[in-house]
Parts: C-alpha cells; structure tokens; sequence
C-alpha cells in the first residue's frame, strides 16, 4: 500500500516531493501524485504535509466502504421499523467512520 493524496486537500506546495526519499511523488498541474510502485511508506511526506492531504489508501477505503454499508443499513431499514440491533449496528459503523475521518485528518 502507497502513500495516497487527498487531492482537494493538497494546495500543490511541494513540500512531500522534496521530502520523499524515493523520488516516488511528483506534481502533475498544481496537484502531488505518487507513483505507488516507487513509494517505500517511509511517510515521510505525511510527516511534512501541513494539509494532512496525505494518507495511505488502505485507510480511505476503508472508509469508503463503511460509508457504504452505512448507507446500505439505512436503506434496507427505513426509520419506521428499526429495531434496537440495527440502531447498534448503525452506531458502531458511525463511530468507525468518525475515528477513520481523525485519523485522516490527523495525517
């Protein structure tokens, strides 16, 4: 797993290109792209990255994917007949959610 950019967070500074010791990141327009055979996840990018536009993808889809059973939960139970297992089963994916969104907004 490479390092991965949150494109709408990097603000094209530069500073993960001249840190990453592989030479594994590079700018295309005004935007940090790695190149994922090159990236060694030493993090020294997430390390210098003032935006926290970077993570590793394992984290982001992870999210991604709660987010969908979450909306997937909601679907199949409509309000009316939830029942108190549901309700927990939406808590625990919400707080999963929200710890995965620290972590990403704290790298």
């Amino acid at each position: 797993m490479s390092a991965y950019i949150l494109e709408k967070l990097c603000l094209g500074c530069q500073r993960c290109v001249r840190a990453c010791p592989q030479n594994s990141i590079h700018m295309v327009g005004h935007t940090a792209h790695v190149n994922p055979e090159q990236c060694i996840e030493c993090e020294e990018c997430v390390e210098v990255c003032m935006q926290g536009a970077i993570t590793f993808r394992e984290a982001e889809q992870n999210l991604q994917r709660l987010e969908k059973e979450l909306d997937e939960l909601r679907s199949r139970w409509p309000a009316h007949s939830v029942k108190p297992e549901m309700v927990n089963q939406q808590e625990e994916l919400e707080e999963e959610i929200a710890d995965l969104r620290k972590r990403l907004e704290n790298n």
